[in-house]
């Protein structure tokens, strides 16, 4: 499986997009006509992870998950953070942001997870 169709398949659990606008996760980043909240995704590294005779059998995929909301976004990041650790991502940093320009809190999640090629 693509990690991309794993952190989608994740993150499309009907508890959490019950708390979105419009019932969607977006890769990179979303439509134009979205209201929040909403939630976006996007792998922002990658890198060899353990090699058998010059071959890659593991790889690690560094994962961010992007909360952008209006209000309070905190039953959002517990069911993200419940169903992409229950999916074997590991948590490694977390931030809250606020958004000047577009006046949005704006919550980054990051995660490891690691595949074995074999």
């Amino acid at each position: 499986m693509s990690i991309r169709k794993l952190v989608k398949d994740t993150l499309s659990h009907a508890e959490i997009l019950n708390l979105t606008s419009n019932g969607y996760v977006y890769f990179l980043k979303k439509s134009q006509d979205v209201q929040p909240p909403y939630v976006t995704y996007r792998i922002y590294d990658e890198g060899g992870e353990d090699w058998t005779e010059n071959r890659e059998v593991a790889t690690n995929y560094y994962v961010q998950v992007d909360i952008f909301s209006k209000g309070s976004y905190s039953e959002l990041e517990r069911l993200i953070k419940e169903k992409m650790i229950n999916a074997c991502f590991i948590r490694t940093a977390s931030v809250d942001l606020y958004e000047e320009e577009t006046e949005l809190y704006h919550k980054a999640i990051r995660f490891l997870f690691t595949q074995n090629n074999i």
